[in-house]
């Protein structure tokens, strides 16, 4: 079980609640086939980095979250940000309804 920090209001003490946010950012940070020990854990950044083939974001979003489901993360929302030169993606996982949510960037 992955454990998070909640924040703390001023005189209570620190409290942590489980989470998917650090398996998740673990799996996302991963190529695939890199691990000796777990060769089928990660994201094959690579394919996707190739020169000679183009993807649409939308393909690779749908890819991220497929590899999320597929490990037992649950994706409740990906949000995409355009800047002038790199898109970026904010993947928010757990549990919508309890609160309990957390986001990778």
């Amino acid at each position: 079980m992955n454990l998070d920090f909640l924040s703390a209001h001023d005189g209570e003490d620190l409290k942590v609640h489980p989470t998917q946010v650090s398996k998740a950012a673990n799996i996302l940070g991963i190529q695939l086939g890199s691990l000796e020990y777990a060769p089928l854990i990660g994201v094959d950044l690579a394919y996707f980095l190739q020169e000679d083939l183009q993807f649409q974001n939308a393909s690779f979003k749908s890819y991220l979250v497929q590899v999320l489901a597929q490990n037992g993360i649950n994706v409740s929302r990906v949000t995409e940000q355009v800047n002038a030169l790199y898109n970026s993606l904010t993947i928010a996982v757990g549990d919508k309804g309890g609160g309990k949510e957390g986001f990778i960037l």
